[in-house]
């Protein structure tokens, strides 16, 4: 599925980084193709994950 493709991708592309988001981020920062409205986004999807471990 294309889920599962791109699954496959990021999980691939973290290996060219060691395994590290970090450098990933970076990089999409540096070449302008993160926005803050992104970041925006990411943080919205951290705090309902964080909500949803806190409630197991």
């Amino acid at each position: 599925s294309r889920n599962a493709a791109q699954r496959r991708l990021v999980e691939d592309l973290l290996a060219l980084f060691g395994g590290r988001t970090q450098p990933v981020m970076a990089h999409l920062i540096e070449s302008g193709r993160l926005t803050l409205e992104d970041v925006k986004e990411a943080e919205k999807v951290l705090r309902k994950l964080a909500r949803k471990d806190k409630s197991k």
